[in-house]
């Protein structure tokens, strides 16, 4: 029996004349749309964190656990409930122990600018309640960043130090 001998076909039974495998339209395109996913993921999704902390500040009231002192240590504060509310509107009010304050205040990024509160003008004889409230107030003006963590928030003045630091006020 005589086989025909082809010399363009190999022995091993490979077509030479095969062409690779082309990827099609679909392919590509689907590569481009995980590419422009990954690039949503990576670069778009930064300020949505960003702005997701200013508004993180909103969802509750805060209690003030420790204030800096004159010599720029944080100390825990007395016996009277100093609170916070950050409102969705840019309003921020609350208890200073002795007098109820409101102020506004804008966001951006970790940013936070307030306004110099306006308190009512009630007179408490308490010994160290009306300093107290006079070193909240002044840090809450010096305020210009905060950060959220866990379930703590923290104001910082310009140089990064501490000046209030808040938990969640208990329902």
């Amino acid at each position: 029996m005589d086989v025909d001998y082809d010399p363009d076909i190999p022995e091993d039974g490979e077509n030479p004349c095969r062409e690779p495998a082309k990827f099609g339209l679909y392919f590509y395109f689907a590569i481009a749309l995980l590419g422009c996913l990954a690039f949503m993921v990576v670069f778009v999704n930064v300020p949505a964190i960003q702005a997701t902390a200013g508004t993180t500040i909103t969802k509750t009231s805060w209690q003030l656990q420790s204030v800096a002192n004159a010599s720029g240590g944080m100390e825990p504060v007395g016996s009277r409930n100093i609170t916070a509310r950050f409102g969705t509107g840019g309003q921020l009010s609350g208890f200073t122990g002795c007098n109820i304050y409101s102020a506004t205040y804008t966001t951006s990024n970790y940013a936070l600018q307030i306004s110099p509160p306006a308190t009512s003008m009630k007179y408490c004889p308490e010994p160290g309640v009306m300093g107290q409230e006079t070193t909240y107030l002044n840090n809450l003006n010096a305020t210009t960043e905060f950060r959220v963590s866990g379930e703590a928030l923290k104001l910082y003045n310009k140089t990064g130090s501490p000046l209030l630091a808040y938990v969640p006020v208990a329902a």
